[in-house]
């Protein structure tokens, strides 16, 4: 799969691969199979689509890995993600709005 190479699309897919780990098995699967430079790109690229919100939440991560001892981290972290993205739409609407804006930062589209 073409990944793309513009700053937009290698913001989106640091956040579309956290986010995927967190839809299919919460937080703790996120925080034990992101390493700490790919919940960075993740929680950096929230900022440049304007989730300032999510981006805190994802930096908190770790918190909810299996090692750690708040063992509480996991459910307020996945209700607070759930709270922030409710559906795949508000990660889209997001992509929507940043490439109307600078559609330069996104390579084209292959069909």
């Amino acid at each position: 799969m073409h990944q793309g190479e513009g700053i937009g699309d290698r913001h989106l897919g640091a956040l579309l691969l956290v986010h995927g780990m967190v839809m299919n098995g919460g937080p703790n699967h996120a925080a034990d199979s992101c390493d700490p430079a790919q919940i960075a790109a993740a929680a950096s690229a929230c900022r440049y689509l304007g989730l300032d919100d999510l981006g805190s939440l994802i930096r908190e991560l770790p918190a909810a890995s299996s090692d750690s001892d708040d063992e509480d981290a996991e459910n307020r972290l996945s209700d607070a993600y759930h709270q922030l993205v409710p559906g795949d739409s508000t990660l889209s609407g997001a992509f929507e709005a940043r490439y109307a804006s600078t559609p330069e930062d996104f390579d084209p589209a292959i069909a």
